[in-house]
């Protein structure tokens, strides 16, 4: 609790005020900054982020844009005086972030100019778009643009030129304050790869050259540098026959498999020099993923404890949450816990039907890639991982949720496809005394350890060793008390540049050409309109009355596509399955949505339009899991011999031996 003393002491160093005519200092005053020498280093750590956080004042709106050249200009219009999210445009991570952040205008920009495709002309480009962030000049670089401000980077952010989630490389350096190292060494071709050592060390000897290169210390924790954020998609996984510092007696003396993200930035004794967090997917995801971490609040802070009746041998007692609850409350979070006898697998299907709306998420839970579970109860597959609402960071006690974070039928996959921006698990077996116990996490995020950086082992810890736990997002994200965010300072209104329209106002005038139109043809592409910009700015309860006027103007099939998502939270299963019959390619989160709206009762539904979406929405590889659920449904709906029918026609569409066999099982 010494941090918590030293934090109280010092505070948030002095917010810029709104119209100030020159950027702030972000070096501390002699007196703060011997305050800040006596903190740990953790907590010295999350205060330089949080600091700069609070010296930079954020406009009341989100900036929507249509690919990487835009987003890359507007970024450069970021300044020390003012700043705000900016997000490329889709129809799933842009209205989530939106409806968390709550601002009071969505703007919508067009694109830029075309982004260089040489290496070196983006490398440049995007160096000019950090200098014009922290109020330099693109030709005198990025770092003399920091240092001209009185800023001490905390880490470092990597990319590659040929990877989209530079974009988020570029957000986290403006937002932060941080150089970015362009690391194109391979490690693999997608985030579920294993790795040898050889391709490790190789990339590994890249990534500590970017640290001795950099011109600031770096080789212990509390020096300048202390993270490492890797934006771009390597391997997950890696294989080390001797990895650095030794085994851990208590550890199986296997070579593998090892978390990439554990095993970077390390020293031949395996001593740690830098936390290491991972941003990747496609350019929507990792802006997203980067501009949750820099805009958004966590407040809301929910656990579930799948461990009960577990208590006693196996160290499980240690998970409970009875400790870590408290210690949210009274930062002044808005914690809900489910645990005991409330830690079932009925309590954790009453989440899906419209989906979850936490901020913060601490759950514990057995299992393996593509299945998990609560107490003992039968497995839960990864399509219970439950659509979310806002954007969420999730600390997940599992075994191999994070094995293959790249596959969406994974349970990891699942949970990042659905907007995860902050996640600490595991990528193969990590035994129970790899996880940090929830008291202790939330001690340290009390003490102001960024996320990622209190959900790992530190020095001094019994088991420190490179080991199996990933991190993936934003490794200088802290999670501040809401008492300490009164401190902040207000947004600054909202202003729009020219060429940029208000969304909101752009939905008003849609709906006015649709009463202007001549007739219900004239009336769907204002229709369609409308309906995107509502949902864009997060107002479902006045898109689902726009389904509804599209339905009157025969517009359903034009419309019903961007319908799905506020119906199904709004838990309208009457007005979602009249949309959802007329979606010709419904993606992913869609289809969760679909079988999430029916999931207290998926077994007993009698209506046989209803079952026959489910049957036509069946998710894969594992089509056993969705048919198990259905079938007694379709028993009652299409009798014995049509249920027999169907499952033939499942066991002939996959070519899995173990899936076709699950299916045979189901016909028994």
């Amino acid at each position: 609790m010494l941090a918590l003393a030293a934090v109280a002491m010092v505070g948030l160093l002095p917010a810029q005020a709104a119209g100030a005519p020159a950027p702030p200092p972000l070096t501390a005053p002699a007196s703060q900054a011997e305050a800040l020498a006596r903190m740990p280093w953790f907590t010295r750590l999350g205060l330089r982020a949080l600091d700069v956080e609070s010296k930079l004042p954020v406009r009341d709106q989100v900036v929507l844009v249509p690919d990487e050249a835009a987003f890359l200009e507007e970024i450069a219009r970021w300044t020390p005086r003012e700043r705000w999210p900016v997000l490329i445009e889709d129809m799933s991570f842009a209205p989530r972030f939106v409806r968390a952040f709550k601002p009071s205008q969505v703007l919508r920009r067009a694109g830029g100019s075309p982004t260089p495709a040489d290496a070196a002309a983006l490398r440049s480009a995007v160096d000019g778009a950090l200098a014009r962030a922290w109020g330099g000049e693109p030709s005198a670089g990025s770092i003399s643009a920091m240092r001209a401000v009185g800023l001490v980077p905390a880490g470092i952010v990597a990319a590659s030129t040929s990877d989209p989630a530079w974009v988020a490389a570029l957000a986290l350096a403006a937002g932060r304050g941080q150089p970015i190292a362009w690391i194109e060494q391979p490690l693999g071709t997608s985030a579920n790869d294993v790795v040898d050592a050889a391709s490790f060390t190789a990339f590994d000897t890249a990534v500590r050259s970017a640290f001795e290169t950099s011109g600031m210390s770096w080789t212990a924790l509390g020096d300048d540098l202390d993270t490492f954020t890797l934006c771009r998609r390597v391997a997950n996984r890696v294989t080390l026959a001797a990895p650095p510092g030794g085994r851990n007696p208590q550890l199986p003396a296997d070579a593998g498999p090892f978390s990439v993200t554990d095993a970077l930035c390390r020293h031949p004794d395996g001593s740690r020099y830098a936390f290491v967090g991972q941003v990747f997917g496609d350019r929507v995801r990792a802006a997203s993923m980067a501009m949750c971490s820099l805009f958004l609040r966590r407040e809301d802070v929910w656990t579930f404890d799948g461990y009960a009746g577990r208590s006693g041998a196996g160290g499980f007692d240690s998970f409970g949450f009875d400790r870590a609850v408290p210690i949210f409350a009274d930062q002044g979070f808005r914690p809900r816990t489910w645990e005991g006898t409330n830690g079932t697998v009925q309590s954790w299907r009453s989440f899906l039907p419209t989906g979850i709306t936490p901020d913060l998420m601490l759950v514990n839970s057995s299992g393996n890639s593509d299945f998990f579970e609560l107490s003992g109860s039968a497995q839960l597959p990864s399509t219970d991982i439950p659509v979310l609402r806002r954007p969420l960071a999730l600390s997940m006690v599992h075994s191999f949720s994070l094995q293959s974070p790249d596959a969406e039928f994974t349970v990891g996959g699942r949970w990042l496809a659905h907007g995860v921006y902050a996640y600490v698990g595991s990528v193969h077996e990590p035994y129970l005394a790899a996880f940090v116990p929830p008291t202790n996490l939330a001690e340290r995020l009390a003490g102001l350890a960024p996320f990622l950086v209190a959900g790992r082992h530190w020095p001094g810890d019994v088991l420190q060793q490179v080991w199996r736990v990933a991190t993936f997002g934003d490794p200088l994200m802290t999670v501040p008390s809401p008492k300490m965010m009164v401190n902040m300072p207000p947004r600054l209104p909202a202003a729009p540049r020219e060429g940029e329209r208000d969304l909101r106002a752009e939905a008003r005038a849609a709906l006015e050409r649709v009463k202007a139109a001549a007739d219900d043809a004239a009336a769907v592409p204002a229709l369609v309109d409308a309906m995107r910009c509502l949902v864009l700015c997060g107002d479902d309860a006045v898109a689902a009355q726009v389904w509804q006027l599209a339905r009157a103007r025969n517009a359903g099939e034009a419309v019903a596509p961007l319908a799905l998502g506020p119906l199904f939270r709004a838990g309208s299963r009457t007005d979602f399955m009249q949309a959802w019959a007329l979606v010709r390619e419904p993606s992913f989160e869609e289809r969760d949505m679909l079988w999430q709206l029916w999931a207290l009762d998926v077994g007993s539904i009698r209506d046989r339009p209803t079952v026959a979406s489910l049957k036509a929405a069946i998710r894969g590889p594992r089509l056993d899991q969705d048919a198990q659920a259905l079938l007694p449904s379709v028993r009652a709906v299409d009798g014995t011999a049509g249920a027999m029918e169907w499952l033939n026609g499942l066991i002939q569409r996959t070519e899995d031996a173990d899936v076709k066999r699950r299916l045979a099982q189901l016909q028994g």
